[in-house]
Order: C-alpha cells, then structure tokens, then sequence
C-alpha cells in the first residue's frame, strides 16, 4: 500500500516529457506544431492551456528548420465552460492553434474551422478573420 501512493505521488510531481501536437489552424504555413510552454502568469505547464491562451511552439513556416513562434490556442478537446455562463460546455475534435506575431496580431490572413467563443472575446483581431 505504501508502495503505490509513493508510485502515485512520484507520477504527479513528475514534469511530463513530451509536448503536444496542435494543428494551425491559420493559413501562415506551418501545420503541425508542438507546445513547449505557456505564456504570462500561471506558469510554464501546457497541461493547464485553455482556448484564448498564448503558448510558445515550435514548428516550421516555409522554412528547412523548425522555429519558436507565439500561438493562440483556438481549438481544444478538453470540454471548457462556455464564457457566456448559460450552463453549456464546448469541446472540438482538435487541438489546434493561430500563430501570432509579438504585437499580437495573427500571421495568418485567415483563419479554418470554427474557434471556442473564449478565444474570440479575448482575441478579435482572429475572430474577425475566421471563416466559418
């Protein structure tokens, strides 16, 4: 018994080791990209990333080698309460993302798919370029 809630805390305090893959969901040029972290408060762990968060990715643009670039996250297959606060809970099919320069304005000049309504008060500049 004593072996395995030391196995259990051992399993929680453990940083994970692989990012995750998210899709661009822009048409900037890149496609798969991976999270290796989180932006502003809250701490680097991209197992706490919600719809409207920034992250730090890694992936490629057009080039030969992979890059570190800013995302948004637009889309997640985590179920997230809905921001309006009438009681529905969103979730998409994929985990995808819009890169964004560091003024904050996307890369892309447009963006797939539709986007979680967090994202699209907390982001305009991408809302108003989403094409449903």
């Amino acid at each position: 018994l004593l072996a395995a809630v030391a196995l259990m805390a051992s399993s929680l305090l453990e940083k994970p080791s692989e990012a995750f893959t998210m899709t661009c969901a822009c048409n900037s040029g890149a496609w798969d990209v991976y999270i290796i972290g989180k932006m502003g408060p809250g701490g680097v762990d991209y197992r706490t990333v919600y719809p409207g968060d920034v992250v730090a990715v890694v992936g490629r643009t057009g080039g030969s080698k992979n890059k570190v670039m800013k995302a948004v996250v637009v889309r997640m297959r985590k179920w997230r309460k809905n921001p309006l606060n009438n009681g529905f809970m969103e979730s998409f099919d994929q985990n995808a993302c819009v890169l964004i320069d560091k003024d904050g304005n996307p890369v892309g000049s447009k963006v797939n798919g539709p986007i979680h309504h967090r994202a699209m008060l907390r982001w305009p500049k991408i809302a108003a370029i989403t094409t449903k």
